[in-house]
């Protein structure tokens, strides 16, 4: 697959026509507009959904209206579309109200089922959340089957358990009640995490003391391309290192590379990357561990803000969104699960920490708080550091790691190679405060948005 077929989706282009007065509002409708106008799977459209009776539909505007106003939140959300009768009658409603100081809550509808979002547009429906000329109180959509997406969206444009209130949408199908009454859980179990204050210099200081007891671990095969660059974002404050070799050992002396003390083993790699990543962990001695691929990188924001991370108070491990650059350094990979792909990648090190599974490897055993910081991203170069024909070799590797003792697919199916995801440009993200760096104003402090889990790792 060469290059040249790889270009953002039609989304990434048209996001010149969205004017909204406020860089959230434009982040959302083009994350929505790219997840929209590309089909995962199945082209075929959804069941039709129950078309509920106009009694039914003005009690349910009634309802949802009261609460809102009941609560005084600035924001409400309908959770889930349905065939959008509800979602149009509530925006009507909302907009009979007027504007002043006794204004209407603004209305988002969000949904993680696409499928039916783009039915009800393809009906003609949706209309007033679509505007290409849309006013600070229009209402707007989000749409990805991603429940981390959604999370992580609304909060960049200030909804959040305190600042709305949440409608399910009364006529959904079983299944699409269910999976956002879930979201619902997780939306409001998500506790703010305020960090530690920064040394002088703030998040720009990459060389923190007295260094923090981090240590970096990696597996990596001697051929990775640019192993050059992924030696030397390491920061020398870093107590260690630990790289296990897949199969022989480079042919370069990598500790001519690293800045802090590397200790290193060469093992085969076989189809058991866990295995691989307890080799590695069991060659660090430092209090907590950030592991990362030869492919990833971090930014020196993001590695500075690392010892925050570990001081804030029982906190376990740390989890990341990470970002594939796609098609090129400018654009990233986004809507159903390619963003924010969260990551566990720093965790306090303790006995019976350790990590499990065969392909994609999960760190279990983690004691205290699992907590999300939404704007230190790992960066992802896979497609544009590495070789297409390497690439899809990795995938390959992955397959066959996961591939059930019966030689049947592990569930999921097989991983594919392609150049016709959706993307958008990273500095939308930057803009709505969403990645490392963005939303910074006039020098201010950063308040970097960190939440506490209820999920276990």
């Amino acid at each position: 697959m060469s290059d040249a077929s790889a270009r953002p989706a039609p989304a990434a282009s048209a996001m010149s026509a969205i004017s909204g007065p406020d860089a959230a509002d434009a982040l959302l409708a083009a994350y929505t507009r790219a997840v929209l106008e590309f089909r995962l799977g199945s082209p075929d459209t959804p069941p039709p959904a129950d078309a509920p009776d106009a009694a039914s539909i003005t009690q349910a505007v009634e309802k949802a209206v009261r609460l809102a106003l009941r609560s005084g939140r600035p924001h409400l959300v309908l959770l889930g579309t349905g065939d959008g009768s509800l979602a149009d009658a509530l925006a009507d409603a909302l907009a009979s109200m007027g504007e002043g100081p006794d204004a209407p809550p603004r209305l988002t509808l969000c949904d993680l089922a696409p499928d039916r979002m783009r039915a009800a547009l393809a009906t003609g429906r949706l209309k007033d959340f679509t505007s290409s000329r849309p006013t600070p109180t229009a209402p707007r959509l989000l749409a990805d089957t991603s429940p981390w997406a959604l999370l992580l969206l609304l909060r960049a444009t200030g909804i959040a358990p305190e600042t709305a209130t949440l409608f399910p949408n009364p006529f959904l199908p079983g299944t699409e009640a269910e999976a956002l009454r879930r979201w619902r859980r997780l939306f409001a179990a998500c506790v703010p995490v305020d960090l530690p204050p920064a040394r002088e210099g703030g998040d720009r200081d990459a060389h923190p003391t007295p260094g923090p007891d981090l240590g970096v671990g990696a597996i990596l095969h001697p051929d990775e391309p640019d192993l050059p660059a992924f030696f030397a974002q390491i920061p020398a404050w870093v107590r260690e290192m630990a790289v296990v070799w897949d199969g022989a050992p480079p042919g370069f002396d990598p500790a001519a590379l690293c800045s802090v003390p590397l200790r290193q083993a060469v093992r085969p790699l076989g189809s058991d990357f866990s295995a691989q990543r307890n080799a590695m962990l069991g060659l660090l001695s430092a209090g907590w561990c950030l592991y990362l691929d030869a492919d990833e990188r971090l930014s020196p924001r993001t590695w500075a803000l690392l010892p925050r991370l570990m001081a804030v108070p029982e906190a376990g491990a740390w989890l990341f969104p990470r970002a594939t650059a796609y098609p090129d350094a400018d654009h990233l990979r986004a809507g159903y699960g390619l963003w924010p792909d969260v990551q566990l990648r720093l965790f306090r090190r303790a006995p019976g920490v350790r990590f499990e599974g065969a392909v994609h490897e999960r760190v279990v055993g983690v004691r205290g708080h699992t907590c999300l910081l939404a704007d230190a991203w790992i960066d992802h170069l896979s497609w544009t550091a590495k070789d297409r024909d390497v690439l899809a070799e990795r995938l390959r590797v992955f397959d066959a790691a996961g591939t059930a003792g019966d030689g049947r697919p592990a569930p999921g199916g097989p991983h594919r190679l392609s150049a016709k995801y959706p993307a958008l440009p990273r500095r939308l993200f930057a803009a709505a405060g969403l990645m490392p760096g963005g939303g910074e104003r006039d020098g201010a402090p950063r308040r970097h948005p960190a939440l506490r889990l209820p999920l276990s790792p």
